[in-house]
């Protein structure tokens, strides 16, 4: 009797084991779709034509369709195993862009895949040195990271725990009028005024303050996902943000919240270490750190369209100057005189400069 309820006991569970290893087998597999750009192996860049080439395995069952995004907007539809699709560049914005299939069987099925692709400018930007037209004093101690001009009225922001500072100097008379300290635990970074209130940024706090022009009395503050905060303009509508990547954020003054965010690239890489920013005539403009460069960034599509290389600006105006000097980092414009003021961390001078183009 024991030796039949074995063999039973036996019997049921190899019966379990064999039905559930033959559905096993039938459970549906999903559809694979591999992606590949045509032509392979170069640099892309805006205005080059496309060939996404889709090639969808189905090892059982049949295809229903497969659709393919472009940037998360369906841009094809089609039921081939093998297709491809043309794609025309001329409108996209320089960066980093993504495709994604989802290929469907018959029975419902689906199976995702995504390729990533870098558009680089399609154009080769200007070049231009640059001529000092006067220069002025600067306090040494000043760790420059915010420049900013307004109704005659120089407003510089400064860096480093337990310094970092706010300074408003007369342009007639190039004194500091008025100054705010910063909480010890804070590293000041990029400002910017606009509607009446100075903006400003720190370091790696992750907050900005929003104060006001006149007193420097703090209205508000605001937090910011991005891990660092470092250059800070404005376009007269949004606050404009750089965090030391080569992405630029666009800000709502009053929510915060990111309305745009664009990546910013030349003709031959991305442009990484974007530092203190000034909106000057409908373009961004940006000190590269650590360099003496100074690229024009057009808003609308990331693209840099001109270089200023300032080297030699301050060891050329300087005779026998052995106080330990920063990078550059400082760009002012004066909408009003249509000037432009550079500086640097730890500089004795800045300079007023007139661009001048190499034509060569």
């Amino acid at each position: 009797m024991r030796q039949l309820i074995s063999i039973s006991l036996l019997f049921l569970i190899t019966s379990f084991i064999f039905v559930n290893c033959a559905q096993s087998s039938k459970r549906t597999r999903k559809p694979v779709t591999n992606i590949q750009i045509s032509p392979k192996n170069k640099n892309y860049k805006v205005g080059d034509k496309l060939t996404v080439n889709l090639q969808s395995k189905i090892k059982d069952g049949s295809l229903r369709q497969i659709e393919l995004y472009l940037d998360g907007k369906s841009v094809f539809i089609g039921k081939e195993i093998v297709c491809s699709v043309d794609i025309e560049t001329s409108n996209f914005s320089v960066g980093a862009h993504y495709l994604k299939t989802i290929a469907t069987k018959e029975d419902g099925t689906t199976g995702e895949n995504y390729f990533d692709f870098l558009l680089l400018s399609d154009i080769i930007p200007k070049k231009f040195g640059y001529k000092v037209i006067k220069s002025y004093p600067h306090n040494i101690a000043n760790f420059t990271e915010g420049f900013e001009i307004r109704n005659n009225f120089l407003y510089e922001g400064t860096g480093q725990e337990g310094s970092s500072s706010i300074y408003k100097t007369d342009l007639a008379t190039w004194k500091v009028i008025k100054d705010y300290r910063l909480d010890d635990q804070y590293f000041g970074e990029g400002i910017t005024i606009l509607n009446g209130k100075l903006y400003q940024l720190t370091y790696k706090t992750q907050i900005g303050f929003v104060r006001d022009i006149n007193t420097f009395d703090l209205l508000k503050s605001w937090t910011y996902k991005n891990e660092q905060g470092w250059g800070l303009t404005n376009d007269g509508k949004s606050l404009i943000m750089s965090d030391g990547t080569e992405f630029i954020y666009y800000l709502d003054p009053e929510t915060f919240k990111v309305s745009k965010r664009i990546q910013v690239c030349n003709n031959k890489t991305v442009m990484k270490n974007l530092n203190e920013l000034e909106y000057i005539n409908g373009e961004i403009w940006a000190n590269i750190w650590t360099t003496d460069t100074v690229v024009k960034i057009d808003p609308n599509t990331g693209k840099i369209v001109a270089e200023i290389d300032l080297t030699g600006i301050l060891s050329s105006n300087l005779v026998n100057y052995k106080t330990p000097v920063d990078v550059l980092n400082g760009i002012a414009y004066d909408n009003e005189k249509n000037k432009i003021y550079v500086t640097g961390k730890f500089w004795p001078k800045l300079f007023e400069i007139e661009l001048v183009e190499n034509t060569k």
